[in-house]
C-alpha cells in the first residue's frame, strides 16, 4: 500500500509540476503548488485505500486534481484558460506515470520501481529539453483574429484547448482500461506480461509527446505568421511615414513661392491665413520630432491619420524622446497602441467626439510614462467593469477579444512595470508606467 502511496505522490508531484511549467509559472510556484497538490492526493489515497476500491481512485485522483485546478484558477493571472491546458496536461501525464507505475510493479515487482524510475527520469529530461519551446505567457494573442493575414492553415485558440482535452481524455481511459485488464496480464507468462506491458507504456508515452509536440508545433506558426505580420506592419508604417516626410519636402517649395508671391502682392490677409493653413498641416509631424525612432513616430502618425477619418482629434504632447525606455521599440509600439486602439474603439462610438483623444509620454522619477485619455460613458464604464478590464478576454465592445489592455498589462508587468485606469469626471486616463533601462541611459550620454 505504501509503496503505490509514494509512487501516487511522485507522479502528481512531476505531473502538476509540468502543467504549471508549460502555463509558464515560476519555478518556486510550480513546485510548491504541485507538492500541495500531491500531498492531498497521496493523504486522500491513504485515508480511502481501504475503504474505497480500485475503482474508486478515479474519483479522488480527478477530485484532488479539480481542487488544484480551482487553486491555480484563484491565484489569478492566468484566466480559465491557462487552468483548462494545466488540468488536461496534469491528468495526461499522471495517466502515463500512473500506468508505469502500477502495471510495471504488478508486472515485475521490485523491477518495477526500476521500469517506472526510469520512465520518470526520461520524463523530467525530456522536460528540461524543450521547457524552453512552451507557449510564452501572451500566447493567446497570437490566436486574436484582430489581423487580416490569410493563414495557410487556419488554427485557433480552440485547437488547442481541443488537443489538449482529447489528449488528457484519450491517456486516462487508456490507463485504466488497462487496468481493467490487469487480471489478464496476469493469466500471461512473465515474459508476454512484460513485453506487452512495455508496448503499452511506450505507446502512451509517445501519444502523450506527440500532444505537447502538436501544441508547440501550432504556437510556433502562429507567432511565425505574427512576426511576419508586425515585419510587414513596420516596413508599411515606415513607408508611409516617409511618403509623407517626402510630400513635405517637396511641397515646401510651392509653399516658400506662394507666400513670397502674397508678400510681394502686399496681400498680407491671404498671407496670414495660408500660414495659419501650413501650420495646422505640419503641427502633428512637429510634436512627434522629439521620438528619435522613426518607427514609433510612423505608428503614432499613421494612428493620427485613423483617428481623423473617424472624425476625432488626437492631441499629442510628448516631453520624452523614449530611448531609455525598458522596452524595446516593438513592444513600446505594441503598449502605444494598443492604448489609442482602444481609446478610438471607445470614442467613435459617440455622438460627441469634441473632447477627442489626448496622448502624453513623459518622463517621471525612474518611469516613463505613457498615457492615453478619453471621453466614456460613465453608465458603461462603472467601478465594476474598470476593475476587470484588463482582464484577458473582458471586453466592453462586441465582436473584441478582450486581448488589448490586458497584453499591455502583462508586458509592462515583465520590465516590473504597472498599468492602471484614472477616472476624473468622464474622462478616463489609462497610464502605463514603464521604467527607464539605465543601461541605455549611461549609453545615450
Amino acid at each position: 500500500m505504501m509503496e503505490a502511496i509514494i509512487r501516487c505522490v511522485i507522479s502528481t508531484v512531476a505531473a502538476w509540476r509540468f502543467a504549471l511549467l508549460f502555463i509558464r509559472r515560476k519555478q518556486v510556484e510550480a513546485w510548491f503548488d504541485a507538492c500541495l497538490c500531491a500531498a492531498v492526493h497521496g493523504l486522500a489515497r491513504l485515508v480511502l485505500y481501504r475503504v474505497v476500491p480500485d475503482d474508486g481512485f478515479l474519483c479522488v485522483e480527478l477530485l484532488c486534481f479539480l481542487l488544484m485546478a480551482v487553486i491555480v484558477q484563484l491565484q489569478g493571472r492566468d484566466g480559465y484558460g491557462n487552468t483548462v491546458i494545466a488540468f488536461g496536461l496534469a491528468q495526461s501525464v499522471y495517466s502515463v506515470l500512473d500506468f508505469w507505475s502500477g502495471h510495471s510493479h504488478g508486472a515485475w515487482r521490485w523491477p518495477g520501481w526500476v521500469a517506472y524510475l526510469s520512465c520518470l527520469v526520461l520524463f523530467l529530461v525530456i522536460t528540461n529539453l524543450v521547457k524552453n519551446r512552451f507557449p510564452t505567457e501572451n500566447w493567446r494573442e497570437y490566436y486574436a483574429n484582430a489581423h487580416p493575414d490569410p493563414e495557410r492553415i487556419p488554427i485557433r485558440k480552440w485547437h488547442v484547448y481541443a488537443v489538449v482535452v482529447a489528449g488528457g481524455v484519450l491517456l486516462t481511459a487508456m490507463d485504466w482500461m488497462m487496468g481493467g485488464l490487469r487480471g489478464s496480464f496476469l493469466s500471461m507468462g512473465e515474459d508476454l506480461r512484460a513485453s506487452s506491458f512495455v508496448v503499452a507504456g511506450i505507446v502512451m508515452f509517445a501519444l502523450f509527446w506527440c500532444e505537447i509536440g502538436m501544441l508547440i508545433l501550432m504556437h510556433a506558426y502562429k507567432r511565425e505568421r505574427i512576426e511576419m505580420l508586425l515585419n510587414r506592419q513596420y516596413r508599411d508604417e515606415m513607408q508611409s511615414f516617409m511618403n509623407v516626410i517626402r510630400s513635405q519636402r517637396h511641397d515646401y517649395n510651392f509653399h516658400v513661392q506662394t507666400i513670397a508671391g502674397l508678400l510681394r502682392e502686399g496681400n498680407l490677409e491671404e498671407c496670414l491665413k495660408y500660414m495659419d493653413a501650413l501650420e495646422k498641416d505640419s503641427a502633428i509631424m512637429n510634436t512627434m520630432l522629439p521620438i528619435k525612432d522613426p518607427a514609433i513616430s510612423a505608428m503614432i502618425h499613421n494612428f493620427h491619420v485613423l483617428a481623423v477619418r473617424e472624425g476625432i482629434a488626437l492631441h499629442i504632447d510628448i516631453q520624452d524622446d523614449l530611448t531609455r525606455i525598458a522596452t524595446d521599440v516593438y513592444e513600446t509600439n505594441k503598449i502605444i497602441s494598443n492604448l489609442l486602439q482602444n481609446a478610438i474603439d471607445e470614442t467613435k462610438t459617440h455622438a460627441d467626439k469634441s473632447y477627442g483623444i489626448h496622448l502624453t509620454i513623459l518622463k517621471r522619477g525612474e518611469y516613463i510614462v505613457i498615457r492615453v485619455s478619453n471621453e466614456v460613458d460613465p453608465l458603461q464604464m462603472n467601478l465594476d467593469k474598470m476593475n476587470h478590464i484588463y482582464q484577458q478576454g473582458y471586453s466592453t465592445k462586441q465582436g473584441h477579444d478582450g486581448v488589448g489592455l490586458s497584453s499591455v498589462k502583462q508586458l509592462a508587468g515583465r520590465y516590473r512595470g504597472t498599468v492602471y485606469t484614472q477616472m476624473e469626471g468622464t474622462v478616463v486616463h489609462f497610464v502605463a508606467k514603464i521604467p527607464i533601462n539605465f543601461a541605455k541611459e549611461r549609453g545615450a550620454v
